[in-house]
């Protein structure tokens, strides 16, 4: 069977990656989210759907640990804004040197001088100026350090009215419950709607919206009985949207960034 060399290969997927990023490219009212295909992982533009630095249930505090790694050899300065239920209420300056990394315990706090929750955007504006993020919310307790990843959403994760978002897998009960939360996406105000369902696409009790504002973070309880169950997340607009499945126990939680389809 004839085989393409590599080098023509290496050239076609680049190509691939090219053209599926443009066809995915959404509205954005900073600019545009974009993957380099440089480095794996390395952005110049990212939103962490997500984010703490508040008392949770059960005498938990949750915060936020980001590290940010400057993957290039320029200088540069990034731009953080936090977003929470009214829009961006805030924003900062990060500056990396070449090859910087820098780390944040409580990234709401240590940043922004901010509490509660939220959703932070990260922008070195320069598709030349990549960076690769790693975050965790996490709360100490006296069984230990509880960590949950989250993971950022670019261009590829935007739920639009064509193209609803899936959390899947998860159980509400007396032993855990379940948040699902959104991230606005765009400078118009826009409708979320979550729909709960079992283990085989049959829904579960009635779905819920909430109104978002532009660019702004919500996050709600699912309050009806699942077990390995899902949900259905629909917008008007453009949002980057998660679920949180916690332990009712130990608030261990397991994050999902939701997949839209």
């Amino acid at each position: 069977m004839e085989r393409y060399p590599m080098n023509k290969l290496k050239t076609y997927a680049l190509m691939l990656v090219l053209a599926s990023g443009s066809a995915l490219a959404a509205e954005r009212g900073r600019t545009p989210l974009s993957r380099s295909p440089l480095v794996v992982g390395a952005v110049s533009h990212l939103l962490l759907p997500t984010s703490a630095s508040t008392p949770g249930k059960f005498g938990a505090f949750f915060k936020t640990k980001v590290s940010i790694f400057n993957a290039t050899t320029y200088s540069y300065t990034i731009r953080a804004g936090l977003s929470q239920s009214g829009g961006e209420v805030a924003t900062a300056d990060i500056r990396m040197a070449a090859g910087q990394t820098r780390t944040y315990e409580d990234f709401l706090f240590d940043v922004f001088g901010a509490s509660g929750a939220g959703a932070v955007d990260l922008d070195s504006q320069d598709s030349r100026f990549l960076f690769i993020v790693n975050a965790a919310v996490y709360t100490d307790s006296s069984n230990g350090r509880y960590t949950t990843s989250v993971q950022f959403g670019d261009e590829a994760a935007n739920i639009i009215p064509s193209r609803p978002g899936f959390v899947v897998g998860v159980s509400v009960d007396e032993f855990s419950r379940l948040n699902v939360g959104c991230a606005s996406n765009t400078s118009a105000t826009q409708t979320i709607t979550v729909q709960a369902f079992d283990a085989n696409y049959v829904a579960v009790g009635q779905p819920f919206s909430f109104q978002m504002a532009p660019f702004g973070w919500n996050q709600y309880a699912v309050n009806v009985s699942l077990f390995n169950g899902g949900v259905r997340i629909d917008t008007t607009g453009n949002a980057v949207c998660f679920g949180v499945e916690v332990d009712n126990v130990s608030n261990d939680g397991t994050y999902q960034l939701a997949v839209p389809f």
